[in-house]
């Protein structure tokens, strides 16, 4: 019995369409919340940010994409490279100032000397400074004399007067401001020296 070619023709379209359909189909692979592997021929809504591959029907991998970020984990990451890239400017810093450091002395006397010469500017600047407080002190002191023996008689106080004292206040004051100024950068430039003879130690004890 001979087949109808036409039907035979029919016949073989209808399998190529069938194995091209079979082609066609898509298979994805996921991971569940417990570690699990699933597949299946759609992603489930609850993984649908999650990582997942599509695979062919023989399980060869078409494509993969990664899980979805939360804003959470997007915001830890630029957290991390933050930390990382400040952690590597510290390292270079410190890479820069012990090459200076190692440089510039030879031995820890030479770093107490220049210590000592850096200190010496705003000692130079308390000495100078004392004697003018003494004055502005005096200066004060009599001034808050007179007002006293004016209240004292009972007569009003005169705006200049007062605005005698106030001046007077105001240049003590500014004087104290600038000797403490002064103590504090010598204690800032004692601070600095100790840690640099320390680190030099360190450097040249290795």
């Amino acid at each position: 019995m001979r087949l109808n070619p036409l039907l035979a023709l029919a016949g073989l379209a209808f399998a190529v369409v069938l194995t091209d359909a079979a082609a066609a189909a898509k298979i994805y692979k996921w991971v569940d919340e417990k570690g699990v592997t699933h597949y299946g021929e759609a992603i489930p809504p609850e993984y649908k940010d999650q990582a997942a591959a599509e695979l062919t029907k023989r399980g060869v991998t078409v494509r993969k994409w990664d899980a979805t970020a939360t804003p959470e984990q997007r915001k830890a990451v630029e957290d991390k490279a933050i930390l990382e890239r400040e952690e590597r400017q510290r390292a270079f810093e410190q890479r820069r100032r012990d090459m200076a450091l190692v440089n510039t002395y030879t031995s820890v006397k030479e770093i107490d000397d220049a210590r000592e010469r850096t200190v010496q500017l705003p000692q130079q600047a308390i000495r100078g400074l004392e004697p003018r407080l003494r004055k502005a002190q005096e200066g004060l002191l009599a001034a808050q004399r007179q007002v006293a023996e004016v209240t004292k008689s009972g007569k009003p106080i005169s705006e200049g007067l007062e605005q005698d004292v106030a001046d007077r206040k105001a240049d003590v004051d500014g004087i104290k401001a600038d000797i403490e100024r002064h103590q504090a950068q010598i204690l800032a430039i004692k601070a600095k020296y100790d840690s640099d003879k320390r680190r030099y130690l360190e450097l040249t004890q290795r």
